[in-house]
């Protein structure tokens, strides 16, 4: 009887390994520039604030919108912090289940970086990542949005 509950036991402690897929199409991109002064334009309210690189997220393909992905600001020093956000529409945002950028900064390579959920608002999801580089590096990063659906699990 100890045995079958050890095994019991054991079985209930395994870890299972969670599969994604991409819900978002590919093209789901900014560009940030790094390396030169923050862009400054004027709000509704005619206060001058950091230019905001956006683009619409849509679904695998393309023929959907879906939400919106944000990088604050779109340009900036060597060290600038950007503030990632991403909003999905209250239609799809139960869809979600984990959020990542992408980023592409030439020869410095390409990186994932997970998104954080919003507490209050289950389609935001936000990250704040700090540009790196030489002091008088200029270059041109690529970030894509990507947003993913738990796979559904297949019984064999």
């Amino acid at each position: 009887m100890h045995v079958a509950a050890l095994a019991l036991l054991m079985a209930c402690t395994e870890e299972v390994e969670t599969s994604y897929v991409q819900f978002n199409g590919d093209d789901d991109t900014v560009e940030v520039q790094v390396g030169v002064d923050t862009v400054y334009v004027t709000d509704a309210d005619g206060n001058e604030v950091a230019e905001t690189a956006s683009t619409v997220l849509t679904s695998s393909t393309g023929a959907v919108e879906i939400g919106v992905g944000w990088v604050d600001p779109s340009a900036g020093p060597v060290g600038s912090l950007h503030r990632i956000l991403v909003q999905v529409s209250d239609e799809y945002a139960a869809e979600i289940d984990r959020a990542s950028i992408r980023t592409d900064s030439g020869e410095r390579g390409v990186d994932e970086y997970d998104l954080e959920r919003d507490s209050a608002g289950e389609g935001w999801w936000v990250f704040e990542l700090e540009s790196v580089g030489d002091a008088d590096e200029v270059r041109t990063d690529t970030i894509t949005f990507v947003l993913y659906q738990e796979e559904a699990e297949t019984e064999e």
